[in-house]
């Protein structure tokens, strides 16, 4: 049944049967929960502040299975809300009052992200983006509709959100089509992020479980039992937050789609100002303190990751301007939560279950209002 977990009998819901945590660990941060959030990424941190805001006496606990960072702190640092092609392709495919609408929610989102947490503590590079071009009909397309985007747009992002006033030579590429300029996107260092997320998390007193992979939910008696990896954790009211692995969980409509993500040894003479996005978004690029970071490329079908990654070096000393050589220092996979549709699923699932999920590549950008979103259903 949709929206339903998918109980997989990995423990008895018994009441008697051991938790596998210990009697101090389940004493001192496991009993007597008012509420557990799956995943610890944006969406759950927000969602367990919104939730700390609006219940100040819940004893609230994130449970995350990854042991180091997690979903925020491997994805690419992008604060976009569409390139030209993206939004073109949407466009063409929602219609122009669902694009607009896409647009809005992730440019309100990143403006709820900037002002809670500033720019200084979020690294926030105020740095624009440019669209790169290798396909001549591609680029000629989106050119021809910056109008009537830019007319679509400019109540939600202001006047020429969109504009051709750039040489890609100026934003640091070569060997192109053309470029198309998007001057109010930027880019953020996740790690600050998260940093910032979980300090304040340390401070609303709410407890953080990292390491510990949630692989199965149940209810009775009014109280969920969270099975993790290390034991079992109960409470009457569970959210959801873990992006496309919730499809392990609920069936709902969210896969995960592994993305690859690189970073190059130190480019010496490497200058390239603005983040770059590619044929709809699925290739991106941007500087990371000197070095070359490009990510993407899952919409090429290649067989194995080692071919993935060869294509995403070679678009890079293809097209980026300086970078003769690219030696991989730093290699590794995000997970994007995508389905049917563009936007994400925030649902009431019953008995005290809530899922926020399916950022669709566009977390940094939503997934602060998606958290407070879900807390606020509760």
């Amino acid at each position: 049944m949709p929206g339903q977990p998918k109980n997989k009998g990995l423990r008895p819901n018994h009441p008697e049967a051991p938790s596998g945590f210990s009697y101090w660990e389940t004493k001192g941060w496991l009993q007597d929960l008012d509420a557990v959030v799956v995943g610890g990424g944006l969406v759950g941190m927000s969602a367990a502040l919104r939730l700390r805001q609006r219940h100040p006496n819940w004893r609230i606990l994130i449970v995350d299975r990854a042991t180091v960072g997690g979903a925020t702190t491997r994805n690419a640092g992008f604060a976009c809300f569409g390139s030209p092609s993206e939004l073109l392709e949407d466009w063409q495919q929602l219609g122009a009052e669902a694009t607009v609408a896409l647009v809005k929610m992730r440019w309100d989102g990143l403006q709820a992200l900037r002002q809670t947490w500033g720019d200084r503590a979020l690294g926030y590079q105020d740095c624009g983006a440019v669209e790169a071009f290798s396909d001549p009909a591609l680029f000629t397309a989106c050119r021809d509709a910056l109008p009537s985007l830019n007319e679509a747009l400019g109540d939600t992002l202001g006047n020429r959100p969109f504009t051709t006033d750039v040489k890609a030579s100026d934003a640091g590429l070569t060997r192109l089509e053309g470029v198309i300029a998007s001057p109010l996107e930027g880019a953020i260092d996740t790690s600050r992020l998260a940093t910032a997320l979980r300090m304040h998390l340390h401070r609303e007193n709410i407890g953080l479980l990292t390491g510990h992979e949630v692989t199965n939910l149940t209810h009775g008696q009014g109280c969920w039992t969270i099975e993790t990896s290390e034991g079992h954790i109960q409470a009457p009211c569970v959210l959801v937050a873990n992006n496309g692995w919730a499809s392990a969980l609920l069936d709902l409509d969210v896969q995960t789609a592994p993305n690859t993500v690189l970073v190059s040894q130190p480019q010496l003479g490497l200058h390239l100002p603005s983040t770059v996005h590619h044929d709809r978004g699925y290739v991106y690029a941007r500087e990371v303190d000197g070095r070359v970071l490009i990510g993407g490329g899952r919409h090429w079908a290649c067989p194995t990751e080692a071919e993935r990654v060869e294509r995403l070096k070679a678009w890079a000393v293809e097209h980026i301007a300086g970078v003769s050589r690219f030696e991989v220092e730093f290699q590794w996979q995000g997970h994007l939560g995508v389905g049917a549709s563009r936007g994400p699923l925030i649902e009431d699932l019953g008995d005290g279950l809530y899922a926020g999920v399916r950022m669709g590549g566009m977390g940094v950008a939503i997934g602060t209002l998606v958290g407070r979103k879900l807390a606020d259903l509760v």
